[in-house]
């Protein structure tokens, strides 16, 4: 493993786990579609800590996920690697948007599902405007839990969104 993606992955995950080990007290953050959810996780485990999104062209997926999901991404580049880093205050996850040779968007394989907020059409009708893909309209679970859709992001990869309503 190069220095330079040692360094990165070691600042990352240190990063990550200040982060979600902050003394400081959580508040409730406003989500897309006028849902407020609590992200404190407390009391909560999740098989996730980090998740990375490949990207061909760093600034069209930036742009791309800051419309659909209404937040700054902050854009990073670091030599034969370029970021985008979602908002990660609050988060118990922390998202990246990654160009980096090697990384190739894909269909195929497994599929990220991001909050929908209250209600995930809105975040649909914001993917088609942003030259995305709806794969699976807004569709709801079979356990009545909520709903899903699958789309395909400007870049070529498979996600999927989840909200309650």
């Amino acid at each position: 493993m190069s220095k330079a993606i040692l360094g990165i992955t070691v600042a990352m995950l240190a990063f990550s786990y200040s982060v979600c080990y902050s003394a400081d007290p959580v508040e409730p953050v406003q989500q897309k579609g006028d849902t407020t959810m609590s992200q404190s996780g407390e009391g909560m485990n999740s098989y996730i800590s980090i998740f990375e999104i490949p990207a061909l062209d760093i600034s069209r997926a930036i742009n791309f996920y800051q419309a659909i999901l209404g937040i700054n991404i902050e854009k990073m580049e670091i030599p034969g690697m370029e970021m985008g880093i979602l908002p990660y205050e609050n988060q118990a996850v922390t998202g990246v948007i990654l160009k980096q040779e090697g990384f190739q968007p894909s269909s195929n394989g497994v599929t990220i599902y991001l909050n929908g907020g209250d209600n995930l059409q809105v975040i649909l009708d914001e993917v088609v405007k942003n030259h995305g893909e709806i794969i699976i309209p807004k569709t709801a679970h079979a356990d009545e839990s909520g709903f899903f859709a699958i789309f395909l992001d400007s870049e070529g990869n498979r996600l999927g969104l989840h909200s309650p309503n």
